[in-house]
Formats: C-alpha cells, sequence, structure tokens
C-alpha cells in the first residue's frame, strides 16, 4: 500500500472508530459555523490610497472544539476542553486558539488552568445578544479607545470557581505571565515587566435575574517611557445585567470604567487634534455604558443595541456611540439566518471599530450584514 492509501485507510479508520471512543471516554465534538456577507464602510480618506468601502466575506469567530470529563470518584471529575478557531472565509485554522484547559471538578467547585477568557471577560458574554457578528459587545466593552485592553484570554492562566448557592457564584483567575511566551518560567522570567493578571467576579443568577459585578488589574500593562521603561499597572470594573420580561422580551446593560494600556499623548499642532503614541500622559481612562434588548415572536427575534463611551479623562472629543438593529431567524434549535446594520460614531479624536474592524479616527464605521450561525455537537 503506498502512502497515499495508507493515509486514507488510517483518516477513514479514525472517523470510524470516533463514536465508540467519544462514548467511552465522554468526548462531545462540537463548534460554531459563523459565515457571514458584510458590506462594510469606515470613511477612510481616499488620499491613504486604501478603500473606504468594501464587499467581504468573514468568519466571526467559526470554532472547532473537543471537550470531556471522566469520573474519578464520587465527589471528583476531570474535565478537560481544547478549542480553537477556524478561518471559514479562506478554509484554515486559525493560530489563534481559544479556550483550551484541563481541570478538576467537585462538589467544592471549580479548579482550571490553561488558556483562559477571565472572569472579567467572561462575565458580561450573559448578555451579549450580538455575539460574534459585526455588532459583537466587545467593540466597545474591554476597549479603551479602539485599543483592546480587557477583551482577552490569556496563557498560564489558573481559574477557581465556587459552588452556586442559592444563585450567587464566585469566579477568581490568575495569569502568572500574560505575554503568552514560553519564557514564563525560570531560569527565563523577567523581573520587569512582571505582566500577571488578576480577576474575579461575582454573581448572581436566579429566575429572571442575572447580574455581576468583575474586575480585573493587569501588572506593568503599562510603558511610560521608551528610554529607560517604567511600568504601570492598569485595570477595569464592571456591572453587567440582564433582566428576562417574560413573552419573549430580556434587556440587558453594561456599565464598565477602564484604564487605557497605551502610553499617549495628543498632538495639539494637529487640526483637529490626533492621539499620538509618542509619550505617556496621566488619567487615561474611560466609561462605557452599553444597552441591549431583544423580543421573539415565534421564531423571529428583533435585537437592539446601544452603546455610549466617554472621553478618556481630561480630553474631549475621545467619545464614541454605537448601536446595532437586526432580524435573526431560526429554522431550528442550532440554525439561524440574520441581518444586521451596525455603526459606531467617533468623535474627532476617538477610533473605536467594530467586531474585527479597526476605526478610522473620528469618521463613522459600519457595516451591512448578511449571516449564517449554524452549530453542532456530537451529543
Amino acid at each position: 500500500m503506498n502512502k497515499r492509501g495508507l493515509a486514507l485507510f488510517m483518516a477513514v479508520g479514525g472517523l470510524v472508530c470516533v463514536p465508540f471512543v467519544a462514548q467511552a471516554v465522554d468526548v462531545e465534538v462540537y463548534g460554531d459555523a459563523r459565515v457571514s456577507i458584510d458590506m462594510s464602510k469606515n470613511g477612510q480618506e481616499p488620499a491613504t490610497g486604501k478603500e473606504n468601502s468594501a464587499l467581504s466575506v468573514n468568519s466571526n469567530t467559526s470554532k472547532l472544539g473537543f471537550k470531556g470529563s471522566e469520573k474519578l470518584s464520587d465527589n471528583l471529575s476531570v474535565i478537560w476542553q481544547y478549542e480553537t478557531e477556524v478561518e471559514l472565509d479562506n478554509g484554515d485554522l486559525a493560530v489563534k486558539g481559544r479556550d483550551t484547559y484541563a481541570g478538576l471538578k467537585g462538589s467544592w467547585g471549580l479548579l482550571k488552568a490553561g488558556k483562559l477568557s477571565n472572569p472579567m471577560k467572561s462575565a458580561s458574554s450573559k448578555i451579549d445578544i450580538f455575539t460574534n457578528t459585526r455588532a459583537d459587545h466587545n467593540l466597545f466593552v474591554g476597549y479603551v479607545n479602539g485599543v483592546n485592553t480587557f477583551d482577552n484570554r490569556f496563557a498560564n492562566t489558573i481559574w477557581y470557581s465556587t459552588p452556586t448557592f442559592a444563585g450567587v457564584r464566585l469566579d477568581l483567575s490568575y495569569t502568572t505571565d500574560s505575554t503568552d511566551s514560553k519564557e514564563d518560567a525560570l531560569p527565563n522570567k523577567l523581573i520587569s515587566p512582571e505582566k500577571s493578571v488578576t480577576s474575579f467576579s461575582l454573581s448572581y443568577e436566579k429566575g429572571p435575574l442575572y447580574i455581576a459585578v468583575a474586575t480585573e488589574a493587569r501588572n506593568d500593562a503599562k510603558e511610560t517611557s521608551s528610554i529607560t521603561p517604567v511600568y504601570e499597572d492598569v485595570s477595569a470594573t464592571k456591572l453587567v445585567g440582564r433582566w428576562d420580561f417574560g413573552q419573549g422580551t430580556r434587556v440587558g446593560f453594561v456599565y464598565e470604567d477602564a484604564e487605557s494600556a497605551e502610553s499617549a499623548v495628543f498632538d495639539s499642532t494637529a487640526t483637529p487634534r490626533t492621539l499620538t503614541t509618542e509619550a505617556t500622559v496621566p488619567g487615561t481612562a474611560r466609561t462605557v455604558f452599553y444597552l441591549n434588548a431583544a423580543h421573539k415572536v415565534g421564531n423571529t427575534t428583533l435585537k437592539a443595541a446601544y452603546g455610549q463611551a466617554g472621553d478618556l479623562d481630561n480630553y474631549v472629543g475621545t467619545g464614541a456611540s454605537h448601536y446595532a438593529l437586526s432580524l435573526f431567524q431560526s429554522y431550528s434549535r442550532n440554525t439561524q439566518l440574520y441581518i444586521i446594520y451596525t455603526a459606531t460614531n467617533n468623535d474627532a479624536n476617538a477610533k473605536y471599530g467594530l467586531k474585527d474592524m479597526a476605526g478610522v479616527e473620528g469618521q463613522t464605521v459600519s457595516a451591512l450584514s448578511f449571516g449564517l450561525n449554524k452549530r453542532f455537537s456530537s451529543k
């Protein structure tokens, strides 16, 4: 048998065996296919030589995952998950890994370690009705003037969740080195910058109400001098809530106060003033308020969202507003079609964008998106 024949034989044999193996060790194969056709505009000036509008096909964080568990005793189970992004628009597996871990679970709680979204990022995932679309709420929440500061997942993360008691749960995480490098252990670990991250959330979920408060502190996240490096910490806190009114209607909100991790200063000689990264300035924090609503009638769900990012402290013209309107049509539990129109309006010195779409300073960024969401699972 030649090499191609052998490879084909092994591949087919592996596929045939998967259901039996999965059943024996409780393995689930799952994923999301999230393809969309988008017509986007970003207000880019033609003088830059770049287009200010485009028609594109996007994968919207499609994913493939494997997860499982094994009961070790009456009060102890081992759990694991491997998940990666899949780029449906070009047919590749993305190099960007998603939550991937192994851990232990019992009546005492859950302990896991690996590459993880921390409690700060995860706290508002329950209210994101536009998750993994152009209108995803993370284009504002976790971003400071268009810079992804707190909407991250980190390698080298340890996570502990307490048992849920009367609807209340505490989630804690510590990231030993947020640089995602292999130099996170002795003898290569640097004294400075430390680049560790601490996060926690306290949540309550019972009946129609979900509410959570979460915080994240990133150690040595801001370099305040390029000549003699000095590092500063940054932090963020957010309050999240959701209420289900019944009869298909629910609303959600996020309020977040976050600091910028980028060194930045305004160039006062430019008209309008522009934001550069040549030096640091104090007071680079901002607040965000985000509100959304969804109403389901039969198999059709109407969704809307509005967000407002405030100015960086002491600097006018660095705020932005965002809105989204959509119609989702469900054809089964795991299949949806949708149409979304979403836009972010930047003030003169702001550069917020949309999901997977960078903003342009002082311009309106918008997209009309026609999409398909397909979920699948071996269970």
